[in-house]
């Protein structure tokens, strides 16, 4: 060092990339696997920062090996993705099928322990008889849970192989009723073909980790991401392939069959169907999702994880800022002995402004409330206040005109 040096002064890096805290999603992995005496032990959820810390726990690629289980691939595929957020792990017994993991007060009571829990997927447990047992099943957890107030945007389930032995016989998912259930039939073929024991498994990691690295009202199929993480600052898109990685060169079907040889056809019907499988386009480089399907008709409002998770968010935006109004005084119109407008103002300005925070993230373009005023004061019902969103759309496909002119 010089000798007139005195201070030097080292330029940092990074410093100004913002906290990519794109989705509001609380999430937890349910993963069938071996449990770990005093470090993972079943039904028991672990936070996780990064896949480091469940190594430290004992789980690492060794011991999915071992164990011919894949816990420490769908957790890194989470964490691959979507790096700087937050993941909850619970190992379950992997002879567990969704539809008795569901009636395991053990199960039930972990998933209350997550404060905020609201995306869950579960994985590597056994395949259920029908795939329509496991999605209903798991619709009415998520109705159970909507009435202690603890709102789910989705259930991510594993759709096994054996539930797409052939797409012309595969369940119809959008006739099942189920808003807020959605079924991961993508697989990375190169991930299969390490064991037998892999061969019909589905990427749920995957997915969790495409929805955690975006914002609620963003489609899990997007083929870019409004805000990359500071792994992909610069990207102009987000796929799923990770060559550094080894991951997501090619894509398959659970049912092991690769997208090369499943047809257009196939891939719509498969679409139509509900189900979310991992694809490319024609002369484009990259893996994405085709969708984020839930299991309910095309038509509703709730076809597609983002508009339930958008509406989850302002059902727990609305609900936290009238919570502290509840039992409080509601004055009264002396003439009418309905709602006074003070108190309507009141209410109104509340949650408007808490919405507005949903307008000013473009979850939503924007929203309506109407109080009725003629709700008597003096009542036990319920005061009514009714809350429209204006959601934003989404671009499935373009169709594009082209020709030629002699003359613009």
């Amino acid at each position: 060092m010089g000798s007139f040096t005195g201070v030097t002064i080292n330029k940092q890096h990074g410093g100004l990339v913002r906290e990519t805290d794109t989705s509001d999603r609380v999430i937890l992995l349910v993963c069938g696997g071996t449990a770990i005496a005093d470090k993972l032990a079943h039904y028991k959820p672990v936070e996780l920062k990064a896949v480091s810390d469940l190594e430290a726990l004992g789980w690492d690629e060794t011991m999915d090996a071992t164990n011919k289980e894949l816990v420490h691939y769908q957790v890194d595929e989470v964490f691959r993705l979507s790096p700087e957020k937050t993941l909850w792990l619970m190992l379950v017994p992997k002879t567990e099928k969704v539809s008795t993991l569901l009636a395991e007060s053990n199960f039930i009571d972990g998933v209350r322990s997550i404060n905020g829990v609201n995306t869950i997927g579960i994985c590597s447990v056994a395949a259920d008889e029908a795939i329509t047992a496991a999605v209903q099943g798991a619709q009415q957890l998520v109705e159970k849970f909507q009435e202690e107030h603890i709102y789910l945007d989705v259930i991510m389930l594993e759709g096994l192989g054996g539930y797409i032995a052939t797409v012309a016989d595969a369940t119809d998912l959008r006739t099942l009723d189920s808003e807020n259930i959605a079924v991961v039939i993508a697989q990375d073929p190169n991930q299969a073909s390490k064991d037998a024991a892999y061969q019909y498994h589905a990427a749920v990691g995957s997915a969790l980790g495409m929805l955690s690295a975006r914002y609620v009202h963003e489609n899990m199929g997007s083929v870019d991401i409004e805000n990359h993480p500071r792994t992909a600052k610069g990207m102009a898109d987000y796929p799923l392939t990770g060559t550094l990685y080894g991951r997501w060169i090619d894509a398959a079907l659970s049912n092991g069959k690769r997208m090369s040889q499943v047809s257009m056809t196939d891939q719509a019907r498969l679409t139509e169907k509900g189900y979310n499988y991992a694809g490319s386009f024609q002369g484009y480089a990259g893996f994405f999702f085709n969708n984020s399907c839930t299991c309910t008709d095309a038509d509703s409002d709730y076809a597609y994880i983002e508009y339930n998770a958008v509406w989850n968010k302002a059902a727990r935006i609305i609900r936290t800022t009238l919570l502290p109004r509840v039992r409080s005084k509601v004055k009264a119109d002396p003439a009418t002995g309905y709602i006074s407008n003070t108190t309507i103002s009141d209410w109104d300005a509340r949650v408007r402004s808490a919405l507005e925070n949903m307008v000013a993230d473009e979850d939503i373009a924007d929203f309506d409330i109407y109080i009725n005023p003629k709700q008597s004061v003096v009542s036990d019902k319920p005061f009514n206040i009714q809350v429209k969103l204006v959601a934003d759309g989404i671009v499935h496909e373009f169709e594009i005109d082209l020709g030629f002119t002699n003359k613009i």
